[in-house]
């Protein structure tokens, strides 16, 4: 009973998360979600050359 309390608590939070970041970024949304979405892989890419140079390295 009391995981299914924190479920809705947690899944009302993320909903009233998403309402306000549709609501106030209007059309501004999706420009930023494409914007977040670029960083993550560059980053990601980033790391991952890093990864792999230091494992060719050792080899």
């Amino acid at each position: 009973m009391k995981d299914q309390i924190w479920l809705l608590i947690c899944g009302l939070g993320c909903a009233l998360a998403a309402w306000a970041f549709w609501h106030y970024l209007d059309t501004y949304a999706a420009p930023t979600l494409i914007l977040t979405a670029l960083i993550s892989l560059l980053a990601d890419n980033i790391r991952l050359r890093r990864k792999l140079r230091e494992t060719g390295r050792k080899t």
